[in-house]
């Protein structure tokens, strides 16, 4: 009998740029505990893996974003087509390629997804400056645990609300996301969701 645990992964950047220099900051890189309850799982449990439609996930996680913004008396954000596909193809980048990072293998940060899309972001900041954009990422799974009973692997799978709710969870309870999600500044974003073959599912916001 085998029984896996599954972690998250999240990771949070920004841009600001001047009028003649950019500037890049608030990157980190962190793995956290699943949030929620780990539960025994028996041989009449989890046969059924939940559907996902992705869209549908990514709107729900942009509204469960507007919820933790109102409750911090912030406006909501706009949810913005061009940013959910620059957001959904990074996240299918890295399902794609087995890879969490704000980099891609090539080198290219969310600044340079933004230009290869022919979006432009210029949002007034402080003083002289302007933000060019920020990005959230998190990994979060189809599954919390895998147990194998006589050769039948059962699995304890997560439902669209549960992944909306604890990506959203996760970003909140780190504080450079946190500070992305509420900075006062923004005024659209796009999510992004992408599942890769082993059951990972890559999350990716985009801010302007």
């Amino acid at each position: 009998m085998f029984d896996k645990a599954i972690k998250h992964k999240l990771l949070s950047g920004i841009c600001g740029i001047g009028l003649v220099i950019m500037i890049i900051a608030l990157l980190s890189c962190q793995a956290i505990k699943p949030v929620g309850a780990q539960m025994e799982i028996s041989p009449t449990k989890g046969r059924e893996r939940p559907d996902i439609r992705i869209a549908e996930l990514e709107k729900y996680i942009h509204d469960l974003i507007n919820r933790e913004r109102g409750k911090n008396g912030l406006s909501s954000l706009a949810f913005n087509k061009s940013l959910k596909e620059i957001a959904r193809r990074h996240s299918e980048d890295m399902a794609g390629r087995n890879y969490f990072s704000h980099y891609s293998p090539e080198g290219h940060g969310f600044s340079d997804r933004y230009k290869q899309a022919g979006y432009v972001c210029k949002i007034p900041g402080k003083g002289m400056s302007y933000l060019a954009g920020a990005e959230n990422i998190y990994q979060n799974n189809l599954y919390n645990r895998v147990k194998i009973v006589n050769g039948i692997k059962y699995y304890d799978w997560n439902l669209p609300e549960t992944i909306a709710e604890t990506t959203v969870e996760g970003w909140m309870n780190s504080p450079e996301h946190r500070k992305n999600i509420l900075m006062p500044h923004w005024q659209r974003e796009g999510i992004g969701v992408a599942i890769s073959s082993d059951g990972k599912i890559y999350i990716t916001q985009n801010f302007c």
